[in-house]
Parts: C-alpha cells; structure tokens; sequence
C-alpha cells in the first residue's frame, strides 16, 4: 500500500472492506452475544443513520462515556461514519474528571452505559442529550456547542484524555488517518488475521484498548471478545472457552495471570492457544513475565508508544519471537524516533537520551491549548516523549524511564525504572514502584515500596545488599517498604507514581516521628 491511499483511508472504510469480505465471520463476543462482520456493518450503518436524523453534523462531537463493549465499538464507528467527532471519556473517571472531560470537549451528544451515574454527568452536560449506548434512542443533538479549531493539518477525527499523569488529563486531538494508522501497523506488524481470537480486557476509552487493539483485530477480520476487567478469573475462562490466540495487557495483567496459573498447579502449559501476549503502558517486567512464560510457555512481547503519537514501538513475533531483556522491541513501519542529548543533538547509538518521534500517528495537538501543543511538539513536526531511551546496534529500543520520574538526589539523576529492574530479580520480590521522596539534606531519598511475592519474607539488610551489588551506591533505596498493593490509575492499571510517593512519603512520616 503506498503512502497517498494508505493516509486516504479510515477505520470505517477499511472495517467495511473486510466486512464485505467476511460477512459470516465472527467479529465480536460480548458475553453470550455473537455478532458477526454483517451484523456489526448493520448496527454501525443503523446508528450512523440515527446520528444523522437527529441532526448530528460533520465535526460535531460525540462525548463515549461508557465500559467496553460491542456496542461501544459499534458507536464508536458509528460517529465516524456520520462525520462526527469521536470523544473517548474513562468511565471509571473520579467526579473531578469526569466533568472537566465533558466540559472540556463541549459535545453535542452523550452517550453512556448503565453503569456510569448520570447525576454525575448532567451538571457538566451543557444541556447535551444524555443517551444510553445499549438502547441508542437518539433523537436530537445540540446545536451551539463550540467549534473545532481551525487550521489543523488535516480534520479532526477523535479527542481523547490521558490517563492523568498531570494535574488534569491531556485532550489529544487525532485524525482518522492517525487512528487507522495505528490498527493498520499493529495488524501488520502482528501478523493478525481472521484466525485470531483477541482477549480485550482493556478500556476501550484507552488507545490501547481501541485502536491498538480492538480495531486493530477487527481490520484484519480477527475475532473480539469483550472482557469488562482485566481479573484474572474473568480473563481466564474467556482464553479457554475461546481458544483465544492474542492477548494483550499491562505488566499486572500477566503477572496475576501467572499467579493464577500456579496456583491451578496443572503440569500441562497455561493457555496453549495463546500465541502472542502484548504488554503496553509500563517499562518492562523481565521478574513478571518470566513467571508468565514458566506457565505459559510464550513470552511477553512488548509496544510502547505515546497516544499523542502512535504506534512507535513493538515486535514482530515472526521476525523477532524472542524479546530482548528489558527491550520495548524495534521501530514500526511508518513511524519515526531519534534520541536527543540535553543539546538537542542525537546522541550515538547505545547511549541514553529524549526519545522524539513524528510519523501518520502524529497528534493534531492538545484541544484548545495551543500553548501546551508548542512545548511537546518541535517547529518541524516531531513530538517530544519526555522518555528516556537507548537503541541499541541492532535496532531494539529500551525505555530507561520518564523524565518526569527522575529522582534527584543530591544533584545526581536516578532512574526509577532501573532501580525496579534490579528489585525484580530478587526473589521475595513481587511487584515494586521506586519513587524520590523529600529529604533535608539530599533534596530527595530513593525509597521502595515492595509487595512481597507471598513465599519468601522481606528481609531490608538482605534487599539492601542486593541491590548494593548491582547498582552504584546512591542510587540504592534507604527503605525497603512493604506494602499490601501499589496504588494504580483506575482507568489503565498503571502503577500511580504519583500516589506511591505520597503513601510512602507518610509512610516514612510516621516512621521518623
């Protein structure tokens, strides 16, 4: 496919290619509902006919409020197809977030599940009809919203929200060439094809759980099937009853599956249908997905990428089967990335700089925020990721970590990210998060806050010599802190850092006092 008619295309075009080849196929499993590819082409054609008589208009947007489902992936195509802009809300978004995304976007239509609380919607709604995304009984839309910005390198087709690393979540304005691109690699560079039953137990208000994924199986005539969270007993019996083949998550994903696995203690491999795990949104956990490959046999591959510009990074499970120990993987088809010193100059290979990169994925910008847009996106049209990565001579592309996340102790730079790698390996370890918290005298102190691994006991002086061995002196924790669970962003699973520092730093509060 060359480059004019690959940016030509949409995911709503593409999809009803693949439907007109596939009709009968399965494309979506939403618990005991089966849809296929003809049904789903219905439904969407159904409803993007409703948006229009209700008087939906091109650029208009739709505010998604709702969990994942196939109706979700119905309206969400749907939206698209009648013109319309595509708003990606959390529905797991605390009141705070959930009315500054609604704001925010000014939207002339919303629509929600049964399991979000209306009451908490309506006072930010701006007199928007609130509608169920089950029943779709749409019959009128709002007129006066405010218009998209103008000037923007192509239309807009989508705003989503981060998932709140800042004080409040990012509006990231895509096009529908930025989003197909996106499903359009990962299928690619996955080999993915209507063999594939895929396991999303993402949100699907998450890039990750959309595009990344989702459409991502359904541009390739794949097989969905919907699973609403991401546990362990849930996730499980839908691999099995499905013979499911892909399945992609968070590093916590595979490592409670492992868990779950042990703990059925079978003496044949764990979910032989299995043939490609994806792990997304965190550096890698070499400790969690060994577990993983120990019961499964198969290893976990990885995809890193920002949503302000995807997709970037990954394997190819044919090409590249085996990853590489704390690797993200190699640059995809179409995209591009160069790793910058504090000099802006690229820094030779193997050496750790800024990652940049720019590609079909690019952002159109942040919403209405043309200020924030110029301090992550460079004059000639390269988004700047705040990660810190190295590429190594063969290509493979390692996150050292998040210059938001750097510790600064004594005027020296730790990476949190290396200090967990080296925690990992240790055998009480479970799960761990490395976080800076203040301290008199060096600024800040490196403390880890460790869930135990359930079988060996923690021992501090034993973790301290461990880590000692491996790591320069100041970058070794002052504490070892056990905890129950790491705080984790609702909406994706991540590790919170943010809420780890301020357990932590109590938790030191307390025991200094």
């Amino acid at each position: 496919m060359n480059k004019s008619s690959f940016e030509q295309t949409s995911c709503v075009s593409a999809l009803e290619k693949i439907a007109s080849r596939y009709p009968d196929h399965t494309a979506i499993i939403d618990g005991d509902t089966t849809i296929s590819y003809r049904e789903l082409q219905a439904t969407i054609e159904r409803r993007a006919v409703m948006l229009l008589k209700a008087g939906l208009q091109p650029g208009y947007r739709v505010a998604l409020i709702a969990e994942s489902s196939a109706d979700y992936l119905a309206t969400a195509l749907a939206v698209w197809r009648s013109g319309g802009v595509l708003v990606t809300v959390y529905p797991s978004s605390g009141p705070g977030d959930l009315e500054y995304a609604i704001d925010t976007s000014d939207p002339a239509l919303i629509v929600t599940s049964d399991s979000v609380d209306r009451a908490l919607i309506t006072p930010a709604s701006r007199n928007a009809p609130i509608v169920d995304i089950a029943e779709f009984q749409v019959t009128e839309v709002r007129h006066d919203g405010v218009p998209n910005p103008e000037g923007l390198r192509e239309p807009l087709s989508m705003i989503c929200f981060s998932s709140g690393t800042t004080s409040r979540p990012k509006a990231i304005m895509l096009s529908a060439t930025a989003v197909h691109n996106c499903a359009e690699t990962y299928g690619e560079v996955w080999h993915l094809s209507p063999e594939d039953t895929a396991i999303i137990c993402l949100p699907m208000a998450w890039l990750y759980g959309l595009a990344s994924t989702s459409l991502a199986v359904l541009l390739r005539g794949g097989t969905v099937v919907v699973v609403r969270r991401a546990r362990p007993e849930m996730i499980a019996p839908a691999i099995e009853k499905h013979s499911a083949t892909f399945l992609a998550g968070v590093t916590a994903t595979f490592g409670k599956l492992a868990q779950y696995a042990e703990e059925k203690s079978s003496s044949y491999p764990a979910f032989p249908s299995l043939r490609l795990c994806i792990s997304g949104g965190e550096p890698r956990n070499e400790a969690a997905f060994g577990r993983w490959q120990a019961q499964t046999g198969l290893p976990v591959l990885d995809a890193y990428c920002a949503s302000e510009c995807l997709p970037l990074v990954t394997y190819d499970p044919v090409l590249n089967p085996t990853p590489k120990p704390g690797s993200a993987g190699k640059l995809v088809p179409r995209s591009k990335l160069k790793v910058l010193g504090p000099d802006g100059k690229e820094v030779p290979t193997g050496q750790i700089g800024e990652a940049y990169s720019t590609g079909p994925g690019l952002m159109l910008g942040y919403w209405r925020d043309d200020e924030q847009t110029r301090t992550v996106i460079t004059d000639d049209g390269w988004y700047r990721t705040k990660d810190l990565v190295r590429i190594d001579e063969e290509g493979f592309v390692y996150v050292v970590g998040r210059l938001s996340d750097v510790i600064i102790r004594g005027g020296t730079n730790i990476s949190p990210a290396e200090v967990e790698r080296v925690l990992q390996q240790h055998e009480s370890v479970g799960e761990v998060a490395v976080v800076g918290i203040p301290d008199d005298i060096y600024g800040q102190r490196v403390v880890a806050a460790i869930v135990p691994n359930g079988t060996v006991p923690l021992d501090q002086d034993e973790l301290k010599e461990f880590t000692a061995a491996r790591l320069s002196s100041y970058k070794v924790p002052t504490q070892f802190i056990t905890v129950d669970a790491l705080p984790v962003n609702t909406t994706t699973g991540k590790v919170n850092r943010r809420d780890v520092a301020a357990l932590l730093t109590e938790e030191t509060s307390h025991s200094d006092a």
